[in-house]
């Protein structure tokens, strides 16, 4: 099973079907999917990916994730009956993670079924299976109430959609490198991005 992937990104494409080729040292080149919300390496750069190694009858897919976390709960959507690699990264691709938990907690079979090729049925489906195997309240709390924190505030700013896709990622960039950083402060940096 191949669980990360580190290597010099040689191409890139976004799109329905957003994916990163990536070289890794022996020379070996593999193709990754990952979802169309990440901002793309350039070329030549060195890319790391925590992997989900996908076997099918007609295909061997990875399927990549820029955290640990991320990959562990696309594992756990697409462990739903019905729910494969493809849809799965589809979702990822439309929600953050903070914003999926808050709708599996809230049971908006609604507002998740607005992911392409989903539907009604396969949101229920998910919030039913979902609620009962993942445990929310046991995540690492600090840096994720933090996130909500700066969520919360920068919607209230007017900040929506890709823009705010780009203020969080910014801020999880920043949280990285100093852990202990105050929301204020955070806001601050995220705001003069």
């Amino acid at each position: 099973m191949i669980s990360y992937i580190t290597g010099t990104v040689l191409k890139t494409s976004i799109s329905k079907d957003s994916y990163v080729d990536i070289q890794i040292d022996s020379g070996l080149g593999y193709r990754v999917h990952i979802p169309s919300s990440y901002l793309l390496p350039s070329k030549g750069e060195k890319y790391s990916l925590f992997t989900h190694f996908h076997v099918r009858d007609d295909a061997q897919l990875l399927y990549g994730f820029e955290k640990e976390d991320e990959r562990d709960f696309f594992e756990q959507l697409i462990s739903v009956s019905g729910i494969g690699p493809k849809i799965g990264l589809s979702i990822l691709s439309t929600f953050s993670r903070s914003d999926l938990e808050a709708i599996i907690l809230e049971g908006d079979a609604r507002g998740l079924s607005r992911v392409q090729g989903l539907g009604m049925k396969g949101a229920q489906k998910i919030i039913l299976e979902l609620r009962g195997k993942i445990d929310f309240d046991q995540k690492d709390s600090s840096e994720e109430s933090v996130i909500k924190e700066l969520r919360a505030a920068l919607k209230s700013l007017g900040f929506v959609g890709d823009q705010l896709k780009e203020k969080v990622k910014v801020a999880e960039d920043v949280i990285k490198n100093n852990d202990d950083i105050e929301i204020e402060e955070l806001i601050k940096r995220v705001l003069s991005e």
